[in-house]
């Protein structure tokens, strides 16, 4: 075996550090050593591709892998102390997934002769390696879904582009991070005399570095090869850029450093010196990157770092907003007690109405600046009350579409300060459409696109979208996705999935010419037959019936609002009464509630 000079830590390749055979005796420790060979591994290296031969059995001495699909989907992450690839060794099949170093790592491998031979002398081996195979079967079983997005334990801090990353930036993000987790700023001058950072050792220094914090923060230096290591033993790999300079061009150093990573474990921070600095142009620092998420930070704003920081350290707090039309307006009253009360909003998003309210506050409006909006368009502009000929729709989108393009913009939602995401049906796709880029107003007004009753929006690659609602009234799987961290998920009703029952019958249905009569005099029939825009309403609450429970089952922080049981979607009077309801409910919550209380800024 080799020998290992930096000696602060745990050795990256004994086994005896290894959790799952650390109760192993001394003697099969020492003939597990001699069966096993030591393999390095560098980052973005293939250990295990789809369809090979499963001949060998791996146990992660250091380091992480992730265990990719062949259509792309990553479906776990493995980390020191477990195995790779056992269920087709011992199946004797062939891989069914590509198992990729994350960063730098070591491996130990066990070829079929060696482990047969080993484990017939040593039964403890056998039985201790099929008990961590059980764990990690338990687990999968357990959390059958989509794997959620988690933060990586080792972050690389690289330059984008042509550009140096600006002075105290990393010190100032450790910092912060430090509220959340220990933390650990690794600069080029920490690198340990003679130590080469092309090297295999390199990874060894950086395992060891590991014991001594929660997160490490490894940041750029001047020279390449540092830069280079740096970016090959890294989890996670956080790309800095001055949002306002070049031309965002791929450097010829980050073509090599992306193809390292997998999307979801690549960010981009994108800063300027000022807050009160114009967000612009965010699209040509993104486009060449492919990045999962991207932040904005003013230099000369604590909480843009402190909201990084909690993203870093997987803590970053979303909040999910429910559609529902007019009754959304509590949505307001919510986020206004969360932020009032010390809980910071990191993400936004939302379907429908949800996508509305979320959408204002992410470019940066308060709440109040959001239901003063809400009422102009809707009350003063009577926006959503204006009848057309019923052939695409059953209202005018005329005064609607002007007043959204107005009030959010065509302002790309990557240019917004906050992550804000809404959430659409795609009817050409068949499929539940995620807004993250292009025109914010656009997202909105697809978000609400109510089937019948507005037409739907029709995106410039021709697919026909409508609300949200349709398919997802709760995107919770989607923000849960997007990043980690608790996240409030607001309810409009509790009793949604209710029975409706009402007093009118059949025959109540109006002629043509007694609703004529009725509307004239603005009269309302004593037993009131279902609108058109209630059964629209109420269809759309049972197509998304189940993806809505099965949302609310993974809501970290769930919050129902009051909302009185006779407002409709259209009564948008109400809305202030009903937002300041929600403010005080909310902020009830908040202070009886730990999950809630536990999501406050540090």
């Amino acid at each position: 075996m080799t020998e290992k000079r930096f000696s602060t830590g745990p050795k990256a390749g004994d086994l005896a550090q290894i959790e799952a055979f650390a109760a192993l005796s001394e003697t099969a420790l020492a003939a597990l050593r001699d069966a096993a060979h030591l393999e390095s591994v560098k980052g973005g290296e293939l250990l295990v591709r789809h369809g090979d031969a499963a001949e060998t059995l791996y146990l992660v001495a250091s380091g992480r892998f992730h265990v990719q699909l062949p259509d792309g989907r990553v479906v776990a992450e493995i980390e020191a102390g477990e195995p790779i690839g056992e269920l087709a060794f011992f199946a004797g099949g062939t891989r069914t997934a590509d198992v990729r170093a994350s960063r730098d790592s070591t491996v130990y491998a066990l070829t079929r002769e060696a482990y047969r031979k080993v484990s017939g002398q040593h039964r403890e081996i056998a039985d201790t390696i099929l008990a961590e195979i059980a764990r990690r079967l338990a687990r999968t079983t357990a959390s059958s879904a989509a794997m959620p997005a988690r933060p990586g334990r080792v972050v690389a801090l690289l330059p984008a582009g042509a550009t140096r990353l600006p002075e105290g930036l990393a010190e100032r993000l450790a910092e912060a991070l430090g509220r959340h987790d220990s933390v650990r700023l690794v600069r080029e001058s920490d690198c340990p005399a003679g130590l080469d950072p092309g090297s295999e050792r390199f990874g060894d220094w950086i395992a060891e570095l590991e014991g001594s914090a929660a997160r490490i923060l490894l940041r750029a230096g001047e020279a390449e090869d540092w830069n280079r290591a740096v970016a090959r033993n890294a989890d996670d790999l956080m790309l800095v850029a001055p949002l306002a300079e070049g031309g965002g061009a791929l450097s010829p150093f980050e073509e090599y450093v992306l193809p390292l990573f997998l999307e979801h474990d690549r960010m981009l921070l994108l800063w300027r010196e000022r807050s009160a600095q114009e967000i612009a142009g965010s699209a040509r620092w993104l486009d060449p990157r492919a990045v999962k998420l991207h932040h904005h930070v003013a230099l000369d704003d604590p909480g843009d770092i402190a909201r990084v920081a909690r993203f870093m350290a997987g803590r970053a707090n979303g909040i999910v907003l429910a559609g529902g039309g007019a009754l959304g307006c509590a949505h307001i009253g919510v986020m206004q007690a969360l932020i009032e009360n010390g809980v910071p909003i990191d993400f936004y998003g939302g379907t429908s109405a949800g996508a509305a309210m979320g959408g204002a506050l992410a470019q940066g409006l308060t709440p109040s600046e959001t239901l003063d909006q809400m009422e102009a368009m809707f009350i003063s502009r009577r926006a959503m009350k204006r009848m057309t000929i019923p052939v695409h729709s059953l209202l005018d989108p005329r005064v609607f579409d002007a007043e959204l393009r107005a009030r959010y913009s065509e302002k790309d939602i990557a240019d917004l300060p906050f992550n804000f995401l809404a959430v659409s049906t795609n009817l050409s796709t068949n499929r539940v459409h995620v807004h993250r880029r292009g025109p914010l107003w656009e997202a909105v007004r697809a978000s609400g696109s109510l089937p019948t009753i507005l037409p739907p929006f029709i995106t410039g690659e021709g697919d026909v979208l409508v609300d949200g609602g349709v398919l997802d009234n709760l995107p919770v799987e989607i923000m849960r996705a997007a990043k980690a961290g608790p996240n409030v998920v607001v309810a409009l009703r509790a009793d949604a999935g209710a029975a409706w029952r009402i007093e009118a019958r059949y025959g109540d249905v109006r002629t043509p010419a007694r609703l004529a009569r009725d509307l004239l005099l603005r009269r309302r029939p004593e037993r009131a037959f279902p609108s058109l825009i209630e059964i629209m309403s109420r269809s759309m609450v049972v197509s998304s019936q189940g993806a809505v429970e099965a949302a609310l089952a993974k809501a970290d922080a769930l919050v129902v609002p009051p909302i009185p049981q006779t407002m409709q979607i259209l009564d948008w009077h109400l809305g202030r009464e009903v937002a300041e309801a929600a403010r005080r409910f909310t902020a009830g919550e908040i202070e009886r509630r730990d999950d809630l209380a536990a999501m406050k800024a540090r």
